[in-house]
């Protein structure tokens, strides 16, 4: 099996526990988008920036040379000869996901090691690669004067939303032709489906007050998250009744869940399973749960509308074969599909914003005209985020490069693979997804308790060494 020079090997070793106390310091940062204390230092908030300005900090102290910022939206770290033609991006993101907190068990920004995991929110997506590929980049740093290419490691504060960080990036330093975002598994994901966001609008006025009326329903803080926790406030139900059908409920379907009186109403909580909205059929989507469960009651009929359409259209519709747009291609697969925010408040307009990751030959306007084609009731909204599907020759150097590399440091061979998620490795034309999580470990991105595997440390390092070297003197 291939080896590293002994050099590397040593510095590898040396540098684990600096990583560590850095990666520590990264996590304990709250870099939740939040747009309430956004202003032009801080566009995304507070949380964010700070996140961006930590990971610097640490070049700075590291004595990289070339270190810039964007715009208070992006970073990037520099190494390899300035008058390159050719950039190779490694291209990562510091902001993370909203957290439901009275779920964990440990603190989700305090970085907490539990025999070989490190839990926190953004562990596994992605400050543990943000730290492992700057790691890489200053084992590098001082060979780096002999590489074809420059290699620039491109940080981003504003992943988990709408990307307008690398749009500010480029527009002040243009694309990288080639590179990866280490943003999942060592595979080479060398394939990404298109991404769309659909807003399902619909009338929730209130049209028979005798019956049952569904006064608010909430579920959902960002759209490629399955709700971990959904809330529903409803009136003219029989507090007794609707207990004993709730305690069922929680038996038959194996959840937990809260229902109280408060308000002259019943106030129900139902919690599911969160996880990343690529990978809906691995959670339990507590918004639809909680549909199926309101079922059993007599709602007018703007509310039994919309409430049959999650229980009966959206549970468990993982590839959009309900609703009506599912399309499988040879090349990319199945579409994919997360109901992620559900909004309904009485007399106002309802929303269900959906998550649709679908193939090459298809595309969110003939998704919406479909839905409204068969529900007449619902109105689409369509966010153009202009996340298309991406595909890289498996012929392509950097598609060869890295198979072959993770098979030489491995002794054994990883594959290709299309993927219902979005790095930014989808960013450059001949960009994949590549790394830091090893085949066979469970993904926590998203959900609570996430985690990082720290016995990936040392095999991670060898891999993205070589394979930025490689890279770096690709024609």
């Amino acid at each position: 099996m291939w080896r590293l020079a002994m050099s590397d090997e040593i510095a590898i070793k040396t540098n684990r526990e600096q990583w560590l106390r850095d990666f520590k310091e990264l996590l304990a940062v709250n870099s939740v988008r939040d747009n309430d204390h956004a202003d032009i230092r801080q566009p995304y908030g507070p949380g964010p920036k700070a996140a961006l300005d930590k990971l610097l900090s640490f070049a700075t102290r590291d004595g990289f040379q070339k270190i810039g910022i964007i715009d208070n939206r992006a970073g990037y770290i520099e190494i390899g000869p300035s008058n390159a033609e050719k950039t190779v991006g490694i291209l990562i993101h510091v902001d993370v996901v909203p957290v439901d907190q009275e779920l964990w068990h440990y603190e989700p920004f305090a970085g907490t090691v539990v025999g070989n995991r490190l839990y926190g929110r953004g562990s596994d997506d992605m400050k543990g690669s943000d730290m492992l590929s700057y790691y890489t980049l200053k084992l590098l740093k001082d060979q780096a004067a002999t590489f074809k290419n420059k290699v620039r490691l491109i940080i981003g504060s504003d992943e988990e939303n709408d990307w307008q960080d690398m749009a500010a990036y480029f527009a002040a330093e243009g694309r990288p032709e080639l590179g990866f975002s280490p943003d999942g598994d060592f595979i080479v994901e060398n394939a990404e489906k298109g991404i769309a966001h659909l807003d399902l609008l619909s009338n929730a006025d209130i049209d028979d007050p005798s019956k049952t009326q569904l006064i608010s329903f909430h579920a959902g803080k960002a759209s490629n998250i399955v709700p971990g926790v959904a809330k529903a406030f409803i009136k003219n139900a029989d507090f007794k009744q609707s207990y004993q059908l709730f305690q069922s409920f929680l038996q038959v379907t194996d959840l937990t869940g809260e229902l109280k009186a408060a308000d002259d109403g019943l106030q129900i909580t139902l919690n599911g399973f969160s996880t990343h909205g690529s990978t809906p059929d691995e959670g339990k989507n507590a918004a639809t749960y909680l549909a199926v469960f309101l079922l059993n009651f007599d709602f007018d009929e703007n509310a039994t509308h919309w409430l049959t359409f999650l229980a009966k259209i959206l549970h468990n519709d993982y590839f959009a074969e309900q609703l009506g747009i599912g399309v499988t291609t040879k090349e990319m697969g199945k579409t994919t599909l997360n109901a992620g925010i559900l909004d309904w408040q009485i007399n106002q307009t309802a929303k269900i914003n959906l998550n649709l990751r679908y193939p090459i030959g298809f595309d969110e306007h003939q998704a919406a005209s479909m839905i409204e084609k068969r529900f007449p009731w619902i109105t689409v909204n369509v966010q153009d985020d202009g996340l298309k599907p991406h595909l890289v020759s498996a012929q392509d150097p950097v598609v060869s490069q890295l198979l072959l590399i993770y098979k030489q440091v491995m002794g054994q061979a990883t594959h290709l693979n299309v993927s219902a998620g979005a790095s930014f490795g989808r960013l450059m034309p001949r960009g994949v997804c590549f790394g830091t999580r090893f085949i066979g470990q469970e993904s926590t991105a998203h959900q609570i308790d996430e985690y990082f595997h720290l016995d990936n440390y040392e095999p991670a390092m060898k891999i993205l060494i070589k394979s930025i070297q490689a890279l770096a003197n690709l024609d």
